[in-house]
């Protein structure tokens, strides 16, 4: 009698090959890398293009640098929160013609990414990789150092322990004591400046690179399967522009008379292909011959405001017709430029408080924020203070942002130090004021679309861009090679 079972049907051998995480242990990956230069390039544009074969990984890297083209010697930095993203104004995805995920104002959507990114992360590893380098770390008075500034207001201090944290700010990869007084709240000493290393300055013409996953998040939980599409695939990065203080910061105080061009040679696209064995490949593309995938894209509403027209203010963010998850929401002064702010224009602003140290009389800037669609509003009652604007924050990304009070609302009044020259208790100070909701109905947005209710009291004067950013679900299918892509 014949005893064998039958064996099991393909699809159960068969694993979900474009999720990212975990297969089955036992299944051999080969993992081939192309080192791609684009196949356009100039000061504004870049296009690179794939090879269809292997399915693609979200891990894969654009390596990107920048050079001083003018004044080299000046000391110029990418933007401490962003990093070398401030180089990128907008990226495409195509799949032949149609535009798979897109993402405008580049650098300002990852301002906000980058607020959950730990102190340490940024400063084990983003420093390196990116260019980004929030990373808090309290100051500490160092009494135990003779010759700093020793005079009749800290003499006393020399020789006590090392345990006094006065403030936080940005420190990089160095610890930094060496305080000398009581008025590091107002103004730091030089020797609690920050500074960068040589290799992170523009003019040491740096190599830093970005995860395709962090140009494109659907990438974060999907791989494209390039081995199965007929048509091209072609990523597209618009450059920032280059006449503007905006590519990179300098030091404070410096005069930005310079100009920073991207370095072609430098800008390439390092791919990486994963192949599993053929038989597995072979079987995954016939069982999916009619592949289809749900995706998050973003679409950007924005609005040029100032001071008074920020006030009691109703606008129509878009959405109609679609199902919309969440509604990120950020305020930048036009004015803050790479030669003011060590952000850069890559920040969001909030109302401007009045507080000062153990003063019954400080009261704060609020924003009266809500949101309306479908005839209903997201919340009952006009949210304005700020402890539940951050806490909306965490339940829509599921995550803490990494900022202190006084960086988001202007509270607290923890920041001290330097950082290449700037106040961080000036610079940074209600800098990230970031708004974020998530949309709890699950329903899709009636053909009205989605208003805001925006009320910013107390800003101080001067010109804003208001940015909001929605996220949309889309909808790929593959057959036979060829990629649809449409709204869900």
């Amino acid at each position: 009698m014949d005893t064998s079972s039958a064996p099991p049907p393909a699809s159960s051998n068969v694993p979900d090959l474009l999720r990212v995480g975990t297969i089955p242990d036992n299944t051999a990956i080969d993992v081939e890398t192309d080192i791609l230069d684009s196949v356009v390039f100039n000061q504004t544009f870049c296009r690179f293009q794939l090879q269809n074969k292997g399915i693609l990984h979200s891990n894969s890297k654009i390596s990107i640098s920048a050079s001083i083209t003018s004044a080299s010697n000046v000391r110029a930095f990418f933007p401490a929160n962003v990093g070398v993203h401030s180089l990128i104004d907008r990226a495409v995805l195509k799949a032949g013609t149609k535009t798979l995920c897109e993402v405008e104002d580049f650098a300002h959507f990852t301002a906000y990414q980058s607020l959950f990114i730990s102190g340490e992360h940024n400063k084990e590893r983003e420093a390196y990789t990116t260019g980004r380098v929030m990373n808090h770390e309290p100051f500490y008075l160092n009494g135990s150092i003779e010759g700093h500034d020793v005079n009749s207001s800290n003499a006393s201090f020399v020789g006590q322990q090392n345990a006094s944290a006065l403030t936080k700010g940005i420190q990089i990869d160095r610890d930094l004591d060496c305080f000398a007084g009581d008025t590091e709240y107002t103004t730091p000493l030089s020797f609690g400046d920050v500074r960068l290393n040589n290799f992170q300055m523009v003019g040491y013409n740096p190599q830093f690179q970005i995860n395709l996953s962090d140009l494109f998040p659907f990438l974060k939980t999907a791989q494209l399967p390039l081995y199965m599409m007929k048509e091209p695939v072609s990523l597209e990065l618009f450059w920032t522009d280059r006449n503007a203080s905006n590519r990179v910061c300098a030091e404070s105080a410096q005069t930005y008379n310079f100009n920073v061009d991207i370095v072609q040679t430098k800008t390439q696209m390092i791919a990486d292909y994963i192949y599993y064995p053929q038989e597995m490949m072979t079987a995954y593309a016939q069982q999916n011959a009619n592949l289809s995938f749900a995706y998050v894209d973003y679409r950007l509403a924005k609005r040029t405001l100032d001071e008074s027209s920020a006030r009691n203010l109703i606008l129509n963010i878009g959405g109609a017709g679609r199902i919309c998850n969440k509604v990120v929401q950020m305020l930048t002064l036009d004015s803050d430029t790479g030669d003011i702010l060590p952000l850069a224009n890559f920040n969001s602003t909030g109302p401007a408080p009045s507080v000062t140290l153990e003063d019954v009389a400080s009261v704060n800037g609020s924003l009266t924020n809500n949101l309306r669609y479908n005839d209903h509003f997201l919340f009952p009652v006009d949210v304005d203070n700020s402890a539940r604007h951050f806490h909306n924050i965490v339940q829509t990304e599921g995550k803490v942002p990494f900022v202190v009070r006084q960086e988001y609302a202007g509270e607290g009044l923890v920041l001290g130090g330097q950082f290449e020259g700037y106040s961080n208790a000036t610079a940074l100070t209600n800098k990230f004021f970031y708004i974020a909701n998530r949309l709890n109905r699950n329903e899709r947005i009636n053909s009205r679309g989605i208003e805001a209710y925006v009320d910013y009291q107390t800003l101080t004067a001067g010109t804003y861009t208001a940015r909001f950013y929605i996220e949309l679900v889309r909808m790929a299918q593959l057959s036979d090679g060829m990629l649809q892509i449409e709204y869900a």
